[in-house]
């Protein structure tokens, strides 16, 4: 269970150097070289952006940069084939509150808002064993990476009544949505 001094609140624009440094202090410095971010040309979805703060964190001792966002989630838009579908992440959460529950809550408000919108599918590149507490399941072999990638770390989830593992069996490229 999340602590009472965490507040998740929407994204905003300028939320962008602090998203930023979070998710470069989570992955490294290399990771806007990993295949997923070819998907991301453009700026996130901002009203499906979601940021954690830390309210015990008073002005003058916060970061410069993240001040009291101690955790943030983003989609992209993207295309499986002709199916508009949403690219989950990053999801970053600061080390030191990693296992209290944080990441857990953002996933699980972030899918229940999107659930309801004009995507069929959201993919996600992460940890082949966190992801399908949420539903996720490992992409079929038909749809079709850019780039190299770690297969068992590509999962999907249906979010409307179309079923991507019942597509016909033909390649479905995994697109950005600015192609």
């Amino acid at each position: 269970m999340m602590p009472n001094r965490f507040a998740i609140r929407s994204y905003v624009r300028q939320d962008e150097a602090a998203v930023g440094r979070i998710t470069q202090d989570a992955f490294g410095p290399e990771h806007a070289t990993r295949s997923v971010w070819q998907l991301r040309y453009a700026h996130p979805i901002d009203e499906l952006g979601l940021i954690v703060e830390d309210l015990d964190i008073s002005a003058e001792n916060s970061d410069a940069v993240t001040g009291r966002i101690v955790g943030s989630l983003q989609f992209w838009p993207i295309r499986i084939s002709a199916y508009p579908a949403l690219l989950l992440g990053p999801l970053a959460v600061k080390y030191y509150l990693r296992g209290l529950g944080v990441g857990r809550l953002l996933v699980k408000q972030a899918l229940g808002q999107i659930s309801q919108r004009n995507w069929d599918f959201c993919l996600v590149s992460g940890e082949p064993d966190y992801y399908p507490k949420f539903g996720f399941k490992p992409v079929p072999d038909k749809v079709d990476w850019p780039g190299p990638i770690e297969r068992q770390r590509v999962q999907f989830i249906n979010l409307r009544s179309l079923d991507l593992e019942k597509l016909p069996d033909h390649t479905l490229p995994v697109l950005s949505d600015i192609d």
